[in-house]
């Protein structure tokens, strides 16, 4: 009985991956650069397990070094560009958040965020990157530190996600 329990556990968690949709290992690796330090791999429950990495750089502003990496290498994986839909940050381009507009604004200083997306239609697959400048990266010299965030994750979920969050967002506008 013991032994039927211990099987069926372990069932239950190989086939859960194949039932949610592609297994979180099974994605493209993400994009990392030999020189990156305080680096962490995980899995984010918040975005449907997608597969996570943050890392830091140190590298000058505006970080071309960074963002023609992570570019050629996702293209070398068979990705697009995906300027997301609906983005209040504009895709690959440095923005920082003017609190005079309340928009978020071109900039060409610091401190800054880069925002990049790329799609795998035939793997199904979205990633994403954020490269940021700012104050609180806990690093002594923000200025000339970059912290880097990438996901991947079911771009079929992105695109049902999306499209649920564009109807609750016409609602809230009607209601208005």
């Amino acid at each position: 009985m013991k032994n039927n329990l211990r099987l069926l556990i372990t069932l239950f968690f190989l086939i859960l991956p194949a039932c949610t949709g592609k297994g979180v290992n099974s994605f493209t690796e993400l994009p990392l650069l030999q020189k990156a330090f305080d680096v962490k791999h995980f899995n984010d429950r918040t975005a449907k397990g997608a597969k996570s990495l943050i890392y830091k750089i140190t590298t000058p502003f505006p970080a071309e070094e960074v963002t023609t990496f992570i570019d050629h290498d996702m293209q070398n994986k068979g990705f697009k560009r995906y300027p997301m839909p609906y983005d209040a940050v504009q895709s690959f381009s440095w923005v920082t958040f003017s609190p005079k507009t309340g928009n978020w604004e071109k900039t060409d200083k610091v401190p800054a965020r880069y925002v990049a997306s790329w799609t795998n239609e035939n793997r199904n697959e979205i990633a994403w990157v954020v490269i940021e400048y700012a104050p609180y990266s806990k690093v002594e010299n923000w200025q000339g530190t970059a912290q880097v965030s990438c996901q991947i994750a079911n771009f079929t979920d992105f695109k049902r996600d999306t499209k649920a969050l564009e109807k609750l967002m016409h609602n809230k506008r009607v209601q208005n």
